[in-house]
Formats: C-alpha cells, structure tokens, sequence
C-alpha cells in the first residue's frame, strides 16, 4: 500500500515510495479526472527525482509534469516527453489499484509480500 486515496487529492502530483519488483522505488501518483496513474520519479536526462528540488511539479492546467532540476516537461496522462533537455525518453509508468477500501497500490506488487 503507498497511501489512501485522501492522500492522492485531484489535481496533484504526489511524490512517495513504493516497493516494485521486490526494490523500493520513487513514484508520482498524479490524480486527475481521468482517475489515479503513477510514474517513477526520474527524469530520464540525468534520471534525478522530477521533485527534487521540491514544491509542485504538476503544470497549473494539470496537463504536464515538469523535472524541477531541468525543465523538462512530460505528459501528465502518459508520461511522454515533450520538452526541455532528454526529449524523446518519456516517464516509467507504475501501475496503480484502488482497493475497495480506499487503499493505492501498486498493482504489480499484489501478492508479492
């Protein structure tokens, strides 16, 4: 479980940790009105945290995820690149399940402990 979806409000990007393939890894669940989806938290131009220089990394319009580092910007509904320093290497997606309950997961790692 990386959190309840009361930790995921609409129109942000959350920076957390969540185990992948038996590795703990740094994700973004950006939660939008097409619903929750996650990618790792790596900018594939030097493969530094998008948010590691902190603050909001989700564009005003919801639309792109920007690297705080160096202004790349990606697709915030599938991770594409699309501008700045790296274009071409778009962002990892991480699968994500809702639970019934309220509770985010990350689906590939059900079942694994």
């Amino acid at each position: 479980m990386i959190g309840r979806i009361e930790a995921f409000p609409p129109g942000t990007a959350t920076p957390v940790t969540a185990r992948l393939g038996g590795r703990e890894i740094a994700i973004l669940v950006v939660h939008d009105t097409a619903g929750l989806r996650a990618f790792e938290d790596a900018c594939p131009h030097q493969y530094l945290p998008l948010s590691w220089r902190g603050g909001s990394v989700l564009s005003a319009d919801g639309r792109r995820l920007r690297c705080a580092s160096h202004g790349a910007e990606f697709c915030a509904r599938d991770g594409r690149a699309l501008t700045g320093p790296g274009t071409g290497e778009g962002l990892t997606p991480v699968p994500l399940r809702v639970a019934p309950d309220g509770t985010v997961h990350v689906a590939e790692a059900e079942g694994s402990g």
